[in-house]
C-alpha cells in the first residue's frame, strides 16, 4: 500500500509557508513558497499560481490537473526566512535554489552583505559573501532527541534512558554507569546539549 500524501488531512492554513515541487498531469513542473490561501508564490513580486480551491481552516485539495505535491525542504530542518536570525552552520538557500553551508555571519545593516558561504574551491576554508538580495531562506538541522523508549547514545556515545517519557544518562563512556542520575525531559537544556542522539543497538552476550 503506498503512503499518503503529506498534504492529506491538512488544512490550506496548516499547508502555508512551505516549499514544494507541483508536478502537473501536463508535465509542467512548478516549486515555490504556499501560501493560507491554496496558492503557491512564484516570486518576491507576488506573482501566484492556484494549486487548490479550498482557503484557510477548509481542507487543502489540490486541483484535478496536479499529478503530485511533494516536500522539498527536509522535515529535518528548522526553516528560518529572517536573514538575521540565521547562524554559522545554517544552510543559505539562495533564490536559485542552490544551496551553501553558512561560513560567517555580519549582522551590520551598512552593508547588503549579512551571510558568507562556504564555496568549492581548492582552498577547504575558502568562502564568499553573498548580497541579501539572493537569500532565499535559510535551513538549521534539527537535533536528533530521544522519542521512544529504550537505550540511545549521545554524540559522544555517553548512553542515555528514555521511560515514560523521561531521559537520564545512565553511563558515562563505556564502564562508569549510574542508575541514579536526574531525569530530564526530551527538550531540556541538558538533553538538547547532548544531542545528536541515536538509537543504541542492544547485542545479546
Amino acid at each position: 500500500m503506498s503512503e499518503k500524501p503529506f498534504w492529506e488531512g491538512k488544512t490550506c492554513e496548516e499547508m502555508a509557508n512551505l516549499h514544494v515541487k507541483v508536478t502537473f498531469v501536463a508535465g509542467a513542473v512548478l516549486t515555490g513558497i504556499t501560501d493560507c490561501s491554496g496558492h503557491i508564490r512564484r516570486s518576491r513580486n507576488g506573482s501566484i499560481v492556484p494549486i487548490s480551491a479550498s482557503r484557510g481552516a477548509k481542507r487543502f485539495v489540490p486541483y484535478r490537473d496536479i499529478e503530485s505535491i511533494e516536500l522539498l525542504d527536509d522535515p529535518e530542518y528548522e526553516r528560518i526566512d529572517d536573514i538575521h536570525d540565521v547562524c554559522k552552520g545554517d544552510i543559505f538557500v539562495a533564490t536559485n535554489g542552490n544551496r551553501f553551508s553558512v561560513a560567517a555571519v555580519d549582522d551590520d545593516d551598512k552593508t547588503d552583505c549579512t551571510l558568507a558561504v562556504m564555496i568549492q574551491t581548492e582552498d577547504p576554508d575558502s568562502y564568499a559573501w553573498m548580497f541579501n538580495s539572493t537569500f532565499a531562506y535559510a535551513l538549521r538541522p534539527k537535533p536528533k532527541l530521544p522519542d521512544h523508549d529504550g537505550l540511545w547514545l549521545d554524540k559522544d556515545d555517553n548512553t542515555w534512558t528514555m521511560r515514560d517519557g523521561s531521559v537520564q544518562m545512565t553511563c558515562l563512556g563505556a564502564d562508569d554507569w549510574c542508575f541514579t542520575r536526574a531525569w530530564f525531559s526530551p527538550d531540556s537544556v541538558q538533553v538538547l546539549n547532548a544531542a545528536p542522539f541515536r538509537p543504541a543497538k542492544v547485542v545479546e552476550a
